[in-house]
């Protein structure tokens, strides 16, 4: 084994017969390699933070729009029963007029002119003669465990406001905030307060289908007019898009059917050990 110190020795011999310029070059070397792990690269990109303005882009904003037609991982194609309330006519229209830049979306649209409007509860969905909104089927097959999950994000998500029965008396309700309306054109028990709709509309019928002229009692509404709300939102109530997945959505809307369902049907329709549980007060 060579012996250490000869070897620094001969080492440091060398470097005293480099020229200057060369100690200078090997200490530059040295510097850089050693400086270059103190740095905070990837602490100091060169990234725009939230709501910072963009001085490269004409409109100032630096978070860009998506392209059209970009997804991302795992998202649900525009077009997948799934994802849309919309009917896959409505929704190529919705799609055509979206492209076009001479139609602007955003601007309110009188009634009298209802080919400009995209997704609104423009037609009555009981006139056969007229254009389908909105589909009026489920986009797959339901079970009690679609039911049971229904209820679950219905109780997390909606009962607050719209109340356990689905007649618009939840506990957002009690402390003052805007009344949803019923899912119900009765009162689902004696002790509900008598609560009207504004603009005189009829208990349990639709406020978004009234702006448009057309008085429809909210269990008539199509499924799909509901999904649509639950993703854009409707007046007082903000979107659940980002809470609520697409499929819990459509389990969602099966649970409200089924409270609908609950308050008119004759109680003989029921199973036996569910009527003989609701003739004991509900005590099992």
């Amino acid at each position: 084994m060579t012996p250490l110190l000869p070897l620094l020795d001969r080492f440091a011999a060398r470097l005293r017969r480099l020229p200057r310029s060369g100690l200078l070059l090997l200490a530059a070397c040295a510097w850089a390699s050693l400086s270059s792990g103190c740095r905070q690269k990837m602490a100091d990109q060169p990234y725009y933070r939230p709501y910072e303005p963009s001085d490269f882009f004409a409109d100032g904003r630096s978070a860009r729009p998506l392209e059209r037609g970009v997804i991302h991982r795992a998202q649900y194609l525009e077009t997948d029963p799934i994802a849309t309330g919309l009917t896959l006519e409505e929704w190529q229209r919705a799609y055509a007029l979206a492209a076009n830049p001479t139609v602007d979306l955003k601007t309110p649209t009188p009634i009298e002119n209802r080919d400009l409007a995209v997704g609104a509860p423009r037609f009555d969905p009981r006139d056969k003669d007229k254009p389908k909104v909105y589909v009026e089927e489920f986009p797959f097959p339901l079970t009690e465990a679609d039911l049971r999950r229904g209820q679950e994000r219905y109780t997390i998500y909606c009962a607050v406001c719209h109340g356990p029965l689905g007649n618009g008396q939840g506990k957002i309700w009690e402390r003052g905030y805007l009344t949803p309306t019923s899912f119900h054109t009765e009162k689902v028990s004696p002790q509900e307060i008598d609560v009207p709709n504004p603009s005189d509309i009829p208990l349990g019928y639709s406020r978004g289908y009234a702006l448009w002229g057309i008085k429809i009692p909210l269990r008539e509404a199509p499924i799909g007019y509901y999904f649509e709300v639950i993703t854009k939102g409707y007046g007082g109530m903000p979107s659940y898009a980002a809470q609520i997945a697409p499929a819990d959505r459509w389990r969602i809307i099966a649970y409200i059917r089924v409270l609908q369902w609950s308050q008119r049907l004759p109680a003989d329709w029921l199973p036996p050990d569910v009527r003989s549980q609701l003739d004991a007060g509900g005590q099992k």
